[in-house]
């Protein structure tokens, strides 16, 4: 079933607004959310596992219909996947920023006041 979406949405055949294009930078971004998900909750860095739970729940919050559709209505991306990649969300307003590293993202956690994980 996924390859078949992902079939149609490299040729151009999904409801997205402005669909995802074939760039070493996309496949990149697949590839690492790939790897990220296989090893989710055994390696993977807490502040990346941390990142990528807050980014669902800001997908939630500020955009339930890509949440209930499974991808992006923009760019027609997988929102599991995208939400483990290291790009922010691509759309105006954002729903979350790039990936953060460790020290980054305990600021960003004070800053904002994010207390999901404690």
């Amino acid at each position: 079933m996924k390859l078949k979406y992902y079939w149609n949405l490299l040729t151009g055949k999904t409801k997205a607004l402005n669909p995802a294009k074939l760039t070493p930078r996309n496949i990149y971004a697949v590839i690492q959310s790939m790897f990220r998900r296989s090893i989710q909750g055994f390696s993977v860095q807490q502040h990346i596992y941390e990142q990528a739970i807050w980014r669902r729940t800001e997908v939630i919050k500020k955009s339930p219909q890509c949440w209930e559709e499974g991808h992006c209505i923009h760019c027609g991306c997988e929102m599991l996947g995208k939400t483990i990649e290291d790009r922010g969300c691509e759309n105006e307003p954002r729903c979350y920023p790039d990936m953060m590293n460790k020290e980054e993202w305990k600021q960003f956690k004070l800053s904002n006041n994010i207390k999901i994980f404690e």
